[in-house]
Formats: C-alpha cells, structure tokens, sequence
C-alpha cells in the first residue's frame, strides 16, 4: 500500500519518508471521481450520469487537491501505526512532491513520547513530618464559623475595623484634573480590615462618622499593580454613608446546635472543629509527601523532551498568568511582561510539568494503573457540584474543549503518585 520508512533525527523527533504507489494514486482518484459522479450537478447532464472526461475537465484540479490531501493523511496515519508511533504532537508535511508516473512522495516530521530508562521508583525515602491541630487553629475555625452565622446592625459611632461601611468615592489625578474610574465608585459595600480596600482608603474611613466626608492625597509608587495610577499623585474624596456593626453570635450550647442538630454543647461543636482540621492536615502532609517524592523522581531521571509539548504547556501557563494580570489591572506593557520574559519566566515549570507528566504516564504503563471512565465521570461529576453546573453541561463542555483526555492524564497522574507513596520509605523528620 504505502512504502514508508522511518528516521530518528533526535531522541524525540522523527522523519517519516512516505511513497505512495501510482496504483494507490489512481485507486483514490477514482473513488474521489466516482463520488462527484454521484453528487454534482452539471447542465445538460442527469444527476448519477455525468462523464469522467466532463468531471475532470470542471473539477480536475479540485479533484488533484483532495487526492493529495487524503492520500497525505492516510499515509501518514499508516506509517504511524505500522512504526507504533506514540506521536505527541502535530505532524509537519515536508517536501511534498506532485504526482508523477511512479506516485507521490512526501515526508512528514514528527515528536514522539521520549524514550524513558526508568531507574528505580519503588523504595523513595520520604520524610514524615509531624502534624498537630493548634489552639489557634480552632480559634480561627470558630471565628470564620462566627462571622458566617452573624448579623448586621446599624451603628452611629465611628467607624472602626469588622465593621461593614456603605461609601462612595471620585479619585482625580492632581496633576491634570482628571477622574480616575478605576479608583471611582458608588455604593461600594465592604468589610475593614479584610484587606478588600487599598490601605491608604481604608485609613482614611476608620474613624469616620455616617454623611462624613474625608479628602486625601496619596501618591501611588510607579510599581503599584494597579496601572492608572501607579506612579501618580491622586485626590482621593470619600463619603461614607452607612456603618454597620458587625454582631457576632456567642460561643454556647445553642450556636452549637445550630451549626448541627447532633450537636447537644459546645464541646461537641469543638471536638469536631479538631478532627476536620487534623483530618486536613493529614490530606496536606500527604500531598507534601507526593511533592517531595516527585521531586526525588525528577532529580533521578534525564531525557529529553518534545520541545512542542514544552513550547505549548509554556503557552498556557503564560495565557493563565495574563488573563489573572489583566482582570487585576496590572500593566502588562512593563519590561518584565514582554513575551520573551514571561517565556523566560514560566518555561521552567513548564518543563517540570511535562517531564513530571512524561515519567508518571511511564510508571502507569509498567504498573498497570489506568483510569477508568466511571472515575472521570466521578472527578467531573464533584466538579459540577462545586461550580454549580450540572454533570452533563460540565461534560459537554470539556467534550468540546477536548480537555477529557487531561482529565484523565491527572487523575492517572494522581494514581501513580498513590502508588509511589505506598511503596516509598517514611522517615521521621528530625
């Protein structure tokens, strides 16, 4: 059928040499033509009934063009599967050649799956670090627990920190007179001290009365994050035009119960408080423990990689970082933003990913872990509760996107570093 033969040009490039047999070449015209023959239309002729001298004298190059473009896929598909390529990335068609009295020839290059030396995996030593639930951790449950179940009233004092404030506020540039609308809002409803506010802003309300009006002069540094006004001197007038006191509920029998009926005091509430936390910091360590043994496996293996694959997870990492700087207002026309930085910036970690990707998928062959597609469901499944969508909106959506397969490549990911932490060695961390 095709005459294919394959070259290494590096440990994970490869160059296919394609020749397609002038039998092949006619055998695809003839389909191509046979199927026009069935669906044109062409005056003076019946539908089904139209010559091949007439098709190919209306439609002779389209016809050249579709026989070239079918017999490059399939012939680039048949040399992958007869080599047993495991291909990662997309193929680039070289020298392509036009038809003649032999056939056609063209080659196609190509990134492969690198070729791993697994060294050995099982046995890592990994440190056990100790983990105790603190007083002040419950402490900080409680408080969060509080602020969730308490109640707002209106306050005529001055404002203070915890306190939920109403205000309004125009910024102008002192320079040249004009506003600034990253900085001027209305009604803008926010809680002091929970870092919500610029610092200079809420400096200037704590200590303010409701109807008070307050005007400040800040000068922003030229690093400042917020790009409008870094670098500027700018008039700040704020009017505060409600204070609310927040009303915090009492730690007792009766908040105990109303944060779960099983609950008959407030020890019990506590008890619980502790074993949640200790449970998330036993899920915490074990996650430290995955890292480091990740990491362990990192230092321990050497071979290159597709520079396709590291070139597009390098992409992605910076599309994320640029989308969060944006909505963040960030000035993205700094030097330290320029293309060529942020690729400096985020290929290490695009490297580590894709090799750390590379060598788990390794071990899950050897091992024969595999995921299965009840467990992808699953992950998608708690994914929908979480964002509010329902599961098959949710997997549409990833159908869609394509991203199904990475689901799958994360959660055998996963599943290798549950192996790896069985097998590993703990120690006692000094």
């Amino acid at each position: 059928m095709f005459e294919v033969k394959v070259e290494k040009v590096q440990p994970s490039k490869r160059k296919m040499f394609i020749k397609v047999p002038i039998q092949k070449v006619q055998k695809t015209k003839e389909d191509i033509i046979n199927h026009l023959k069935k669906t044109v239309n062409i005056k003076g002729f019946r539908k089904g009934k139209v010559p091949k001298e007439i098709i190919l004298k209306n439609y002779g190059k389209d016809i050249d063009e579709d026989v070239k473009r079918d017999l490059l896929e399939e012939g680039y598909r048949f040399c992958v599967s007869e080599n047993n390529l495991s291909v990662v990335s997309d193929p680039i068609f070289l020298n392509v050649k036009d038809f003649n009295e032999e056939g056609f020839y063209f080659e196609v290059e190509v990134e492969v799956k690198p070729d791993i030396e697994l060294k050995e995996y099982k046995g890592i030593k990994v440190s056990q670090k100790p983990y105790e639930v603190s007083q002040e951790d419950i402490d900080k449950s409680i408080k969060q627990l509080k602020s969730a179940f308490s109640s707002l009233e209106d306050s005529h004092e001055e404002a203070k920190l915890n306190d939920v404030v109403v205000f309004d506020i125009k910024a102008k540039d002192v320079q040249t007179g004009e506003e600034i609308k990253d900085l001027t809002g209305k009604d803008l409803y926010v809680q002091l001290g929970t870092n919500q506010l610029i610092s200079e802003v809420e400096n200037a309300i704590v200590g303010m009365k409701e109807n008070d009006e307050k005007t400040i002069t800040v000068t922003f540094p030229q690093e400042h994050s917020i790009k409008s006004i870094a670098g500027k001197q700018v008039e700040l007038t704020i009017t505060l035009k409600n204070i609310k006191k927040v009303i915090e509920p009492e730690l007792n029998d009766e908040f105990a119960q109303k944060i779960n009926k099983d609950f008959k005091t407030v020890n019990d509430l506590i008890e619980d408080i502790k074993k949640r936390l200790a449970e998330n910091k036993r899920l915490q360590e074990i996650e430290r423990q995955k890292e480091e043994i990740l990491e362990k496996l990192l230092d321990s293996h050497d071979f290159e990689l597709p520079q396709t694959v590291v070139s597009k997870e390098t992409s992605n990492l910076i599309m994320d970082f640029v989308k969060n700087a944006y909505y963040r207002g960030i000035d993205l026309k700094q030097e330290e933003y320029k293309p060529a930085k942020l690729r400096e910036r985020f290929e290490p970690e695009a490297v580590k990913r894709v090799k750390a990707t590379f060598l788990l998928l390794e071990i899950a062959d050897k091992e024969n872990i595999d995921v299965s597609g009840e467990e992808v469901r699953n992950a998608i499944e708690k994914e929908a509760n979480i964002s509010g969508k329902s599961f098959e909106q949710l997997y549409k959506e990833y159908e869609e996107k394509g991203m199904l397969p990475l689901i799958k490549v994360d959660l055998l990911s996963d599943k290798v570093l549950d192996f790896l932490l069985e097998n590993a060695v703990k120690e006692e961390a000094v």
